[in-house]
């Protein structure tokens, strides 16, 4: 989609700085007047797999705590976003936040927005193999007010 493909600079600018990766491609979506909105939703794809050793130490997670995957691709009506996978942990989120996340198309930023969490910065990194047009490949850590890991996520613009 030409709306993240055409301007990988400024969109990497954007996400570095944001806590709503989300929110930033709402924000585009809406100011070029894209059909298909009014919300980014997410799609969401089965989540295979066990978290690693990587996924449990970057999430400060207990041996015996369960850490739930969410693999979503965030869309604007027909139009593919990106492509995500989400760990988290879902005792830090409230009963309804779980629910929102098993039951609705609400991408997860959206429904953990209450909890003042901030976007740290992992990795991003612009991506440029032979015969695929570029792409930015980001990590980062969602961590509450108080210091701690409420989610990893790694996500791939544009997705399509």
């Amino acid at each position: 989609m030409f709306l993240l493909s055409d301007d990988l600079a400024s969109l990497r600018r954007e996400l570095d700085a944001a806590d709503s990766a989300t929110a930033v491609l709402q924000a585009r979506c809406e100011a070029l007047g894209l059909p298909g909105g009014p919300l980014v939703r997410a799609r969401v794809e089965p989540c295979d797999g066990v978290a690693d050793a990587a996924v449990r130490g970057g999430l400060r997670a207990a041996p015996e705590e369960v850490l739930a995957c969410r693999k979503v691709r965030l869309v604007w009506g027909d139009h593919t976003l990106s492509r995500a996978v989400n760990w988290y942990r879902p005792e830090r989120l409230t009963a309804d936040m779980r629910r929102r996340l098993a039951e609705t198309a609400e991408p997860f930023g959206v429904v953990a927005r209450p909890l003042g969490y901030r976007r740290v910065r992992r990795e991003t990194r612009l991506v440029e193999e032979a015969g695929r047009p570029p792409y930015l490949h980001c990590r980062a850590t969602l961590e509450t007010p108080d210091g701690e890991p409420l989610a990893l996520v790694e996500e791939i613009y544009p997705g399509e």
